[in-house]
């Protein structure tokens, strides 16, 4: 029990990073700053590397795609990667150890836009799924399912973004034509005319200008309905035919960056002006900007063009170039069940591509191999709470004792410390599995906070929580 000389008080569980306050007498279950801490049902463990995939492109893959294909496929060699790099197109079966073929080189654009839908090469025939890409400099191409050939598609104009909408696929992102929609007949991506006498039958064009120099950067399926967003606008296109298109412009700002935008349920995340934003069918507004306002404010202005997200299940995987990097070093997880925030750190993401529970993800730092995200090996764990008085200002703490128990496969190396506004006192300890462990940390002051380190190579678990016990010393 509590007395005027000694006290206790816990983490209960881990809930993620949390820079909203100023760092004092917040919650001691929620991190000031983390580094590669998985919170995951409460518990803290080591966030994990990826594990590169077999075989390596020789040049920087800018686009990471997936073809399922249902049919003209064996069981077993239906899902096709493909990756456009170095101005090829490779193609590889997933799961497989063959080597990537190339099939197709003369593109000048590695980064592409892309869709999947599929095209009747005749009417007897199944229809074949195909992966149309494009960019807005080589303009649109298709790869056939059946074959894996690729070839040319004959559009109005060279798109730099494309959406599967109402059985049409929409287009945009022109050089020269910024505030323009193009969509295709209904049923056929390889046919964009107008037709005069039968509309709902033809393609046709919607233009939007706002008059601020702001353009189309991307489009999104949202539910029934198709966003297309600006960097300060988002509109809505309503309807199933150009009798009945209607754009509605949307409360809020748009999206800073193509790349970031992943759409989940009822709403969509984004990284926008000041940080995240999350568009919700109405409106764009910020969202928890301030649970993450250290580490944003952190990001390279002159990299953030970089940034690039997947939205996994529950999980919006953000990867960002933190410091002086040119490049993506960092990965911003929000867990949307457990409304939690982690930084995964050393990992350099440059695209993701999330399908049937698993993520893929092209690296930065190894730019020819693609990595499947998580499973390898495990990365060093900081975590560190904010300052803690107990609603006791008056009373100097000292004499700490902490509590906790760990899960793991074998023994492994644990720092804790206890950091005063005088000092830090920490011990590295050798974590028994299953063992109720005990630490002495001898170290006095009015405000506390716990940290937490491993290096280890071992996956570790701990759980339950820690229980703080300490002394009392009022005024």
């Amino acid at each position: 029990m509590p007395t005027i000389y000694q006290t206790q008080t816990s983490i209960p569980s881990f809930g993620g990073i949390n820079q909203s306050t100023d760092g004092y007498n917040m919650s001691l279950r929620y991190a000031q700053f983390a580094a590669n801490a998985d919170v995951t049902g409460g518990g803290l463990a080591p966030m994990r590397a990826g594990v590169p995939i077999a075989q390596t492109v020789t040049a920087p893959i800018g686009t990471l795609a997936r073809l399922h294909r249902r049919y003209h496929a064996t069981e077993g060699e239906k899902d096709v990667l493909v990756a456009i790099a170095g101005g090829k197109v490779y193609t590889k079966l997933y799961g497989h150890d063959d080597a990537w073929a190339v099939r197709y080189s003369s593109l000048t654009e590695d980064n592409c836009d892309w869709v999947t839908y599929e095209v009747n090469k005749t009417e007897s025939d199944a229809p074949t799924d195909v992966l149309l890409f494009t960019n807005a400099k080589d303009g649109m191409f298709c790869l056939y399912g059946d074959n894996l050939q690729v070839t040319p598609v004959e559009t109005p104009y060279k798109f730099g973004v494309l959406a599967r909408f109402n059985e049409r696929i929409w287009g945009s992102g022109i050089a020269d034509d910024p505030d323009k929609l193009v969509y295709s007949v209904p049923f056929d991506p390889f046919n964009w005319a107008q037709n005069s006498e039968i509309p709902e039958d033809g393609g046709g064009e919607i233009m939007q200008p706002s008059w601020d120099g702001d353009s189309f950067l991307a489009l999104r399926t949202f539910g029934s309905q198709l966003l297309a967003f600006k960097k300060n606008a988002i509109w809505r296109v309503l309807g199933t035919n150009p009798g009945e298109f209607v754009m509605k412009e949307q409360y809020g700002g748009g999206a800073l960056e193509e790349n970031t935008i992943a759409v989940t349920g009822s709403y969509a995340l984004m990284l926008g002006y000041g940080g995240l934003m999350r568009y919700d069918g109405a409106d764009t507004s910020p969202f928890r900007q301030q649970d993450v306002r250290e580490i944003m404010a952190q990001v390279n202005p002159e990299a953030r063009g970089n940034s690039y997200a997947v939205m996994d299940g529950k999980r919006y995987l953000l990867a960002l170039p933190l410091g002086k990097s040119t490049e993506n070093n960092a990965v911003l997880e929000y867990n949307i069940t457990e409304q939690s925030f982690s930084l995964m750190r050393g990992v350099g993401v440059k695209s993701f591509l999330a399908f049937d529970g698993t993520v893929l993800y092209t690296s930065a730092s190894a730019p020819g191999t693609v990595y499947v995200y998580g499973g390898g090996e495990v990365l060093p764990v900081t975590w560190a709470s904010g300052y803690q008085d107990l609603n006791m200002k008056h009373s100097v703490k000292s004499a700490f004792m902490l509590y906790f128990t760990a899960s793991a496969e074998k023994r492994f190396l644990l720092t804790l410390g206890v950091r005063t506004e005088k000092k830090l006192k920490q011990k590295e300890i050798m974590v028994t599995p299953g063992k109720s462990h005990r630490v002495i940390l001898n170290v006095s002051g009015r405000y506390f906070r716990v940290e937490i380190g491993s290096r280890t190579t071992t996956p570790w678990q701990l759980n339950g929580g820690i229980e703080i016990n300490m002394e009392l010393d009022p005024d």
